[in-house]
C-alpha cells in the first residue's frame, strides 16, 4: 500500500462467503487490520495486522482495538453479535462510530417496537413475554394471526407466525430457545401483530443525523410459518407508489432511535395500510445484499461505511441502472452434506456469483431448527428483474449435491 493509505480496523470479519467480497473491496483501498475472535485463515490475505479476543469480552475488545487504531482511529464492524461492544469499545476510545445508545436500541426488538409507538412512529401492536401464558394473553388482545420473535436474536432465527393459541404456545418455546453465538437469550419474546404485505430491505448511509436510503431489496421468504430469507431481488425503486413513504419512515425510525453514523439495514413490510417498520439494523446488510446492490447500481455500502468512519462524505451517486438477485439453496431434506457443485450453475449467463455455503461433513436441519442451514448461493446480474429471474432459473437446477439422510446416500438436483 503507498504511504498515506488510510488505515480501518474491522471488528469480526463474518464467514467468507457472506463476507470474503466486503474484505475484498477494503482492501483494495485501504490498509487493513482486524479484531477477530481466531487466528485468521480467510482473511490473512487482505490484512496488514490484527490481534485476537474474545468480541464479548468489553475490556480485551477495547485493548485490542486501542492496540490496532494507535496509527489511524477508524473502526468498522458488520457483525450483528459485535455491534453492541464495538460501539462501547469505540467511545471509550473516542473513535467514530455508531453510539452505543443507538447500536442498544437497534439491537433490542422490544426496546426498537416500544421508542417507535411512543414516538407515533410506525406503532404495531406488541407486548414483551417470558411465558407461554403471557405470549398467549398478549395475543388474544392483539388477536391472531400473530409474529413471535426472540428480543435479541438476528437472522429470523426463532421468528414463527402463530395462527392460534396452540401455535402462540408452540411458537413461543420455539423463539424463547432460540440461540445465536454471542447474542443474548433469555431476555423475553416479542409477540406482536402479523404485517401482511411484501417485505423489503432498505439500506441507508447516515452521516451526522443525516439519512440517505441507497437501495432496496425485495425479500423472498420460505419456509412458512416461519421467516426464513431464501433470496434478495436489487432493483430500481424510487418510482413505486410506495417510495416515499418508505423513505420517510426509514428516516423517522433513525431519528427516535438516534442513529447518528454508519450504514443500516432497516426492513419494512408494504401493508395495505402503507409501509410500516419490522426492524431496523445498526450496520451494513447480510446475505450479500451489498454485493448485488454494488452490481445493480455501483455503488459499494461496504466502501461507503468506511469512508464514515474516516470521517468522510462517501459517494453514493450510481452509474448504472441494473438488477441483480441472490438466491439461496437449500437441501431437500435433514442431513450430512457429502459434497456440492456449483460449477455447471457458475457457467450460466448472468450468474456473476456462484459459491458452496456447506463444506463436506456439515449437518443441516432445514428451518426452524437450525439457522439458515443452506447449501449455495447464487447472484445473478442483469438489465432487469426478468433477465435475472431466467438465469437463475436456469442455473438453480444445476447445482448438485449428494445429502446423506439416514444412513443413506442421495445425489440429485436442488431446484
Amino acid at each position: 500500500m503507498p504511504e498515506g493509505t488510510p488505515h480501518l480496523t474491522i471488528v469480526g470479519s463474518g464467514n467468507a462467503p457472506y463476507r470474503r467480497y466486503a474484505m475484498r473491496s477494503l482492501a483494495e483501498r485501504y490498509r487493513l487490520s482486524a479484531l477477530l475472535p481466531a487466528e485468521p485463515t480467510w482473511q490473512r490475505p487482505y490484512l496488514a495486522d490484527w490481534r485476537v479476543a474474545d468480541p464479548a469480552d468489553e475490556e480485551a475488545l477495547t485493548r485490542a482495538l486501542a492496540e490496532l487504531t494507535g496509527s489511524g482511529p477508524a473502526v468498522l464492524t458488520w457483525g450483528e453479535t459485535v455491534l453492541e461492544t464495538t460501539a462501547r469499545a469505540a467511545e471509550k476510545l473516542s473513535l467514530r462510530h455508531m453510539s452505543a445508545r443507538s447500536a442498544a436500541r437497534c439491537r433490542d426488538k422490544y426496546q426498537t417496537r416500544t421508542l417507535l409507538a411512543e414516538a407515533g412512529v410506525s406503532a404495531v401492536r406488541h407486548g414483551l413475554a417470558h411465558t407461554a401464558d403471557e405470549a398467549s394473553r398478549i395475543a388474544a388482545a392483539i388477536g391472531h394471526p400473530v409474529v413471535l420473535k426472540p428480543r435479541a436474536q438476528a437472522g429470523s432465527i426463532g421468528v414463527v407466525l402463530a395462527e392460534d393459541e396452540a401455535a402462540v404456545r408452540e411458537g413461543f418455546a420455539l423463539a424463547a430457545g432460540a440461540g445465536y453465538r454471542e447474542l443474548p437469550s433469555g431476555v423475553g419474546v416479542l409477540v406482536e401483530e402479523y404485517l401482511t404485505g411484501p417485505e423489503i430491505s432498505v439500506d441507508s448511509v447516515v452521516r451526522d443525523g443525516a439519512v440517505t436510503p441507497v437501495h432496496v431489496a425485495r425479500k423472498r421468504l420460505g419456509f412458512a410459518p416461519h421467516f426464513e430469507e431464501v433470496g434478495h431481488l436489487v432493483t430500481g425503486w424510487e418510482d413505486e407508489p410506495w417510495a416515499e413513504e418508505a423513505r420517510a419512515l426509514v428516516i423517522a425510525a433513525h431519528r427516535v432511535l438516534g442513529v447518528e453514523l454508519g450504514v443500516t439495514h432497516a426492513e419494512l413490510r408494504l401493508t395495505p395500510a402503507g409501509p410500516r417498520l419490522v426492524e431496523l439494523n445498526g450496520r451494513l446488510g447480510g446475505d450479500l445484499i451489498p454485493y448485488a446492490s454494488r452490481l445493480a447500481t455501483g455503488v459499494d455500502l461496504v466502501v461507503a461505511a468506511a469512508e464514515l468512519a474516516l470521517g468522510r462524505t462517501p459517494d453514493l451517486r450510481p452509474d448504472r441502472a441494473g438488477c441483480a438477485e441472490v438466491r439461496f439453496v437449500y437441501p431437500p431434506h435433514d442431513g450430512t452434506v457429502g459434497r456440492v457443485d456449483v460449477e455447471r450453475a457458475a457457467a450460466v449467463p448472468g450468474i456473476a456469483h456462484a459459491e458452496v455455503l456447506a463444506p463436506p461433513g456439515t449437518r443441516l436441519l432445514l428451518p426452524p431448527r437450525q439457522v439458515i442451514p443452506r447449501l449455495a448461493v447464487l447472484v445473478a446480474s442483469g438489465d432487469d428483474e426478468k433477465a435475472c429471474a431466467h438465469a437463475l432459473d436456469e442455473a438453480v437446477p444445476l447445482v448438485t449435491a449428494e445429502v446423506e439422510p439416514l444412513g443413506e446416500v442421495e445425489i440429485h438436483a436442488v431446484a
